[in-house]
């Protein structure tokens, strides 16, 4: 901004004092000006302009500072206009020009006169513009007496009025986009209280060139830091193209890469997708990612080194794009994370060894239980077994005994009768002892009742012949061979033994059974272990029977229903009763060892266990369970035919 000279307010001098000739010669005409604002600026004769001279002249003449030096401006790019010095040099718009020429005078860095009228702002005169257009011919005479506003219609130009709270950096360059010719005109700056002040150009182009300068430091500083913990940075960090070129990366990257430094790795990377990822695929998929989300974090692949071994990364990146919104390139950061996935695998297989370990574990303590179980039952039915062949064996020699000679007896006393018949014929009149003797015993009877007797002893000693060949049966439990045996036959050896627990007791009504045999081959089998399935699977039918039959049975009488069929190559037996049911938790647990719902001391919960195993894994068949609560319970026994 050019300022002007002391010669310049000499001039001004002598633009008030010239020759008063020329102003008389004026006197006489009456001046009409046309300026811009006709309706401020009226005709008025040159006598009327001197007396208004004379008048007290309405000038403010205040000088108002911002809130800190020049040298004190905050080189901030948020500082305000109001921490630069501000004027505050205003007159009246009535008042004659010849004072602005005055304040000029009294302050040689004044740019400029805000104009008011009535205390409100009119406008405003730069130095420059008020001196250029005085100095043209005959300006002094036509304006110094006469009020500013007609001299204002003139020199009046663009203002450029700005908020004091507008940045620095923003004023400045509203003031450089103005044309050419208004370049160097002062900026008028409105405060919170309505207040205008002037702004001088050099002073605000001054304040911005520090700020400027600030801002300069400021980033190379910046630069300097981030330049510094981009290349110590302990993880690696990248910029790249979305068509898979490195546009930038840290030595942190080229190391975790096994290149020497950043430039050979930009070199000899030119398509990240092919040549470092193991999965070609995976940049693909980063690239999805970040344009979907903007950003993308934790992405883990595996890739390349230089030397050929694989590694694995974990990628945090996010896409950068121009103002317009343009995407310019990817930056992020990348970490090696192998030895983190080899611990993360290692501790996967540990955790794999440990549940196939507790798995086998498990599996080693249910084959435990179930051996356990096996062997107790298996003891348990042993010692029956050997204490029913004993018994067997005892009572099979008296019963021999007793079953051998019955027809010998029967036949002798068949004899004997015939031999009283013979002497009751020929001796129709006896002694009377011998008579007396025979009215005593009720002969009659005797012989009438006798041969019965022996019946019922040659029926009795044929029962007791099949409960010992029963016992001789099931007492077969520890036989190692398989052998046909007759299914029907185990199962009517097994209702013989549990004949006791049929019957009417103790305000239980007698359990009937009811059995529908099909024609069924010999099966071959463990005869004892099949019977042993037998007497479990009836057992616990005759206690769910004991507790009652089910309460939406339609058949109030106890009963268990036997059944055998042939099917394909297998027998299928089924046991069923009418009892109470099982609930849903039972049923899903009665295989189990050791499981029971009966109290202690009725039973041990080996039994149904046992009965699967025997069945399941020694027969190879199945042995399946259905029950509904309320209406009874069947169990359904398959065993091949043939092994």
């Amino acid at each position: 901004m050019q300022l002007l000279h002391n010669t310049d307010f000499e001039q001004a001098d002598n633009w008030l004092y010239q020759s008063k000739k020329v102003q008389e010669s004026l006197n006489e005409y009456t001046i009409n000006l046309t300026p811009v604002y006709p309706k401020l600026v009226k005709t008025i004769p040159h006598q009327k302009r001197v007396d208004a001279r004379r008048r007290e002249s309405k000038i403010s003449v205040n000088h108002a500072f911002g809130k800190q030096e020049d040298s004190q401006i905050t080189a901030s790019l948020n500082a305000k206009l109001a921490e630069l010095n501000f004027y505050e040099e205003s007159i009246e718009s009535n008042c004659p020009a010849e004072e602005a020429v005055k304040l000029f005078k009294a302050n040689p860095l004044l740019p400029g006169i805000i104009l008011s009228e009535e205390g409100k702002f009119f406008g405003m005169i730069s130095r420059r513009r008020f001196f250029e257009y005085m100095s043209r011919p005959y300006a002094c005479e036509l304006f110094s007496k006469r009020p500013i506003v007609a001299l204002y219609g003139f020199v009046q130009t663009e203002i450029l009025i700005l908020n004091i709270n507008t940045s620095i950096v923003v004023a400045a360059r509203q003031s450089l986009e103005r044309s050419p010719e208004l370049l160097c005109e002062p900026i008028v700056v409105q405060d919170e209280r309505g207040i205008y002040k002037m702004l001088d150009v050099h002073q605000l182009l001054l304040a911005q060139s520090k700020i400027h300068d600030s801002a300069t430091e400021a980033l190379r500083q910046a630069e300097v830091k981030y330049r510094s913990i981009f290349e110590n940075a302990v993880d690696g960090i990248f910029q790249t193209t979305p068509d898979g070129l490195y546009l930038s990366v840290n030595p942190a990257l080229a190391h975790i890469y096994g290149y020497d430094s950043p430039a050979e790795l930009i070199q000899s990377c030119t398509d990240i997708g092919r040549q470092l990822y193991v999965d070609p695929n995976r940049r693909a998929e980063f690239v999805a990612k970040i344009e979907k989300y903007e950003s993308i974090s934790r992405f883990e692949s595996q890739v390349y080194r230089k030397d050929g071994s694989i590694i694995w990364i974990s990628e945090n990146a996010r896409t950068v794009r121009d103002e317009k919104g343009n995407l310019l390139y990817y930056e992020g950061t990348a970490e090696d994370i192998t030895e983190r996935k080899q611990a993360e695998e290692a501790l996967r297989q540990s955790e794999a060894r440990s549940r196939q370990q507790a798995a086998e574990l498990q599996a080693a303590l249910q084959q435990l239980q179930k051996t356990q179980a096996q062997l107790i039952q298996t003891e348990k039915m042993s010692s029956l077994g050997q204490l029913l062949a004993g018994v067997a064996h005892e009572i099979n020699n008296p019963v021999n005994c007793i079953y051998s000679n019955l027809p010998h007896t029967h036949r002798y006393i068949e004899d004997l009768l015939n031999l009283l018949k013979l002497y009751a014929k020929h001796y129709p009149q006896p002694h009377e002892e011998i008579q007396a003797e025979a009215d005593a015993i009720d002969l009659e009877f005797l012989m009438d009742d006798l041969p019965k007797i022996l019946c019922a002893m040659q029926q009795g000693a044929e029962r007791i012949c099949e409960i010992v060949l029963s016992l001789r049966d099931f007492s077969r439990l520890d036989e190692k061979q398989m052998k046909p045996a007759d299914i029907h036959q185990g199962i009517d050896s097994t209702l013989l033994i549990l004949q006791h627990r049929l019957k009417a007791k103790g305000g239980h009504p007698e359990i009937q059974v009811i059995k529908e045999y099909g024609e069924l081959p010999l099966v071959e089998c463990y005869p004892g272990q099949i019977n042993q399935v037998f007497m479990n699977l009836l057992s616990n039918a005759i206690d769910a029977l004991e507790m009652g039959t089910g309460e939406n049975n339609v058949f109030p009488i106890p009963t268990i229903w036997i059944s055998t069929q042939v099917i394909g190559d297998r027998v299928r037996i089924c046991i069923a009763d009418n009892g109470p049911g099982m609930t849903q938790d039972t049923h899903k647990q009665m295989f189990e060892p050791f499981f029971t719902t009966k109290p202690v001391g009725k039973g041990t919960g080996l039994g149904l266990s046992i009965s699967s195993q025997i069945i399941e894994e020694k027969h190879n068949g199945k042995l399946e369970c259905s029950s509904i609560l309320g209406q009874g319970t069947e169990f359904v026994i398959e065993i091949p035919i043939r092994h």
